[in-house]
């Protein structure tokens, strides 16, 4: 019988051949790039000179489209310093906007915050989605960090039909979930209250997606060790090998 790997985010997934799989590329949200923000509100914050956090690759897509909108260049940002969440958005701002950033060797929102902490800063820039993760949010308050939210994109459900007919919820297929925000889509186009009853092996791109999928009730069965999307189907291939020639 046909195996199945699930691909949920909204990037493609390498291409590979996993011997005895088929691999479905079946996105679960959909993002628009869009802000209320005009230039003066965000010069007016960066003369406080902030820490500017890009939380997500969208972030930096959302940011290079508002900059063209406005008819800007990155040297609107001169002199600004840049963290990221990650080596994926590190590369990302690099490739895109051309900017070195520095990330937290814990790659999620609590190793951002811990960071900041511990370099003693206390006002960030924080670019991101419309709707940042509430857990981190309040964090930033707690630790008593004065933020202003530059909201670039938002993300919605698609409620995707084709993984809605297709799905096959079996303990030999593979879900792989790229995002936080993917778990809900997941559940939205499965019409699944949470993820208590997937039998699929969930197959998770990090910590932050990791703890996501947890606090919906799922197992994760692997966890990639770099936010790589190449990364984590090698790892997963020489797991099905293994597995494979095990038996």
């Amino acid at each position: 019988m046909k195996q199945y790997i699930y691909h949920t985010g909204l990037t493609s997934p390498p291409s590979i051949n996993i011997k005895g799989f088929k691999i479905c590329h079946y996105p679960v949200l959909d993002v628009g790039y869009e802000s209320i923000n005009v230039p003066q509100d965000i010069s007016d914050y960066l003369q406080l000179d902030p820490i500017v956090i890009m939380m997500s690759k969208n972030a930096v897509i959302g940011l290079d489209i508002w900059l063209t909108n406005f008819g800007l260049d990155i040297d609107y940002f001169a002199d600004s310093e840049f963290w990221t969440v990650g080596d994926r958005t590190h590369g990302c701002l690099k490739n895109i906007l051309k900017i070195q950033s520095f990330y937290p060797e814990e790659m999620t929102g609590i190793g951002v915050l811990q960071a900041l902490q511990k370099e003693n800063h206390s006002r960030i820039l924080l670019i991101s989605g419309q709707d940042p993760r509430k857990e981190f949010i309040e964090g930033l308050s707690s630790a008593g960090i004065n933020f202003f939210h530059f909201s670039v994109y938002k993300t919605f459900y698609n409620n995707n039909a084709d993984i809605f007919f297709h799905f096959q919820n079996i303990e030999t297929n593979y879900l792989i979930i790229t995002s936080p925000s993917a778990v809900s889509g997941i559940l939205e186009s499965l019409s699944y209250s949470d993820m208590s009853k997937l039998k699929t092996r969930i197959i998770s791109i990090g910590p932050t997606t990791s703890a996501a999928i947890r606090q919906n009730g799922g197992d994760v069965f692997l966890q990639s060790e770099f936010q790589n999307l190449n990364v984590l189907y090698n790892t997963l291939e020489d797991l099905i090998f293994e597995t494979y020639h095990s038996k």
